[in-house]
């Protein structure tokens, strides 16, 4: 595809600032654009009588693009608005946060737009606890009475929902009430935002409560919030409450209540929901249709998975994914490899989700050979760093094929910090084929990571029992009983007459 090119023929500041609202989308696209925005920054300095707003644009073209901003940073700024557009540009990544600091504390003078740029990108790029001091620092600092508004709270609402810190959080909210800042609707959702990160979801459903305008996005990310802290029912109730009150859900609303119902493994729901999305625009996107394809395959019910994908008009990558995965979770591995010969014929790129589930149904599949030769071309063929989870599942073909040697030196080379899923790949490995050594492994591993979790201790024992080392078996059994660490019973649950029925048993 040929790419746009731009020449650079200017004279008055019309034609400049013409130039700048044509080049400006080209730069942030492609930095080949950088020597055309350097010309037109050497135009707009030789022009007389100086303009401030075209020096201005000038910096903000400049600060566009990584290759232009060091030639931004070497302009004159002429007020506060210059040092912002600096500010914004060397704030968007993790490595220009030091920079942007300086620039910050080097400053003249600091409008509402200052602060808040430099409190979001602290707690954006991981330092929340030194936002929270920047937000601080802004309210006691002499001048700065007119930069506390609506803009600066919800970044200091951002820094303490990232810092998890509730307290600061209150402190916030009643700075807010207090002061009489208007509180929009980002006001309103920092608020509950933050309550809901730092734990206190019917703090947050006050808040939503309270709110004077409920949008869509208002209600989705409450729903959101009660499917993310495990309150399923109260999730659905509050999406039943939202339909009831007029206001029509989106793709992502609906998306959120199908990941839900996958989540619980309700059809039923489910299948309502898609129902309604049927009617509804929102059910057209592929969003919302990856979603539902999802949560038909994680409730095993991989038919009508197929039936929803095949409908797709043009499924996307995370549809394929959906597949692929459901597939395998579904003990289908030889339908889940024909699907993502299919997904590269298509042309798509497979990311390292995808690759989760073929190295799944490989390891389900038995098929050692094809399973290594899909996790080596994942670094090799498509430049994808291994994952812990790649790790996980190729540790859990070797070890359910016996190949513990293999396993046991990929272990010991690995490249990422191996998870809880990789040791209990390996410890199930090991009950198969009564690997006592690397069961213990596997299991001391484990009990760093989970010390509380009663089935790493119950599987070593059963390993233990299986080879006749019974004595072994009464030692596991005495470590869980000095930590108070019982056998949690086995449960399952079915729908009917609108209830759900819990059976449970010890076994």
């Amino acid at each position: 595809m040929k790419r746009p090119s731009f020449s650079v023929s200017v004279t008055t500041a019309s034609q400049l600032h013409d130039a700048i609202d044509r080049l400006l989308p080209l730069l942030r696209a492609d930095a080949s654009h950088a020597p055309a925005a350097r010309a037109l920054a050497a135009a707009a300095a030789s022009l007389r009588p100086p303009s401030t707003l075209l020096s201005n644009r000038i910096l903000h073209l400049l600060s566009s693009h990584p290759a232009t901003l060091p030639d931004a940073l070497s302009l004159p700024r002429p007020d506060v608005c210059s040092y912002n557009t600096l500010l914004a540009a060397l704030a968007r990544s993790p490595r220009g946060l030091a920079s942007a600091r300086a620039l910050f504390d080097r400053m003249p003078r600091r409008d509402h737009f200052s602060w808040s740029a430099i409190v979001s990108a602290h707690a954006r790029h991981g330092q929340p606890r030194a936002a929270l001091a920047l937000y601080k620092r802004m309210l006691r600092e002499p001048g700065s009475a007119g930069a506390d508004n609506e803009f600066t709270a919800s970044s200091g609402l951002v820094a303490a929902a990232a810092a998890r810190c509730v307290r600061a959080g209150r402190e916030l909210h009643c700075h807010v009430v207090r002061r009489g800042i208007d509180a929009d609707a980002i006001i309103w959702s920092a608020l509950a935002d933050m309550y809901a990160k730092c734990g206190r979801v019917d703090d947050a459903r006050s808040v939503f409560d309270e709110m004077p305008v409920r949008d869509v996005v208002s209600w989705t990310a409450m729903v959101e919030r009660y499917f993310d802290t495990g309150r399923g029912s109260e999730g659905f109730r509050l999406f039943v409450h939202m339909l009831r009150s007029g206001v029509r859900p989106n793709e992502f609303t609906y998306a959120g209540v199908l990941r839900a119902c996958a989540e619980f493994t309700s059809e039923k729901l489910g299948r309502q929901v898609h129902g309604r999305m049927a009617k509804s625009r929102a059910g057209n996107s592929c969003f919302a249709e990856s979603a539902l394809v999802h949560m038909y395959s994680k409730c095993g019910d991989m038919g009508t998975a197929i039936c929803v994908f095949e409908a797709t008009p043009k499924p996307d990558l995370v549809s394929w994914t959906a597949v692929i995965s459901g597939f395998a979770q579904n003990g289908q591995p030889e339908e889940a490899l024909c699907y993502f010969d299919m997904f590269l014929r298509s042309g798509f790129r497979p990311d390292h989700v995808t690759f989760v589930g073929v190295l799944s149904a490989c390891a389900h599949a038995g098929l050692v050979d094809k399973g290594l030769e899909v996790f080596h071309s994942i670094k090799d063929e498509y430049g994808i760093e291994h994952t812990a989870d790649h790790y996980a599942c190729v540790i859990d073909l070797l070890s359910r094929s016996g190949q513990f040697e293999l396993a046991e030196q990929m272990i010991n080379k690995i490249s990422v910090k191996p998870n809880k899923f990789l040791w209990a790949s390996l410890l199930g490995g090991c009950r198969i084929h009564k690997n006592i050594r690397l069961a213990r492994w596997a299991a001391e591993a484990l009990f760093e990571i989970e010390p509380e979790n009663p089935a790493t201790y119950v599987t070593l024992a059963n390993i233990y029992a299986s080879v006749g080392l019974f004595d072994e078996v009464e030692n596991v059994r005495q470590i869980m009983g000095s930590k108070g660490i019982a056998k949690i019973p086995a449960s399952s649950w079915i729908e009917a007459g609108k209830r759900v029925h819990v059976f449970s048993g010890w076994g």
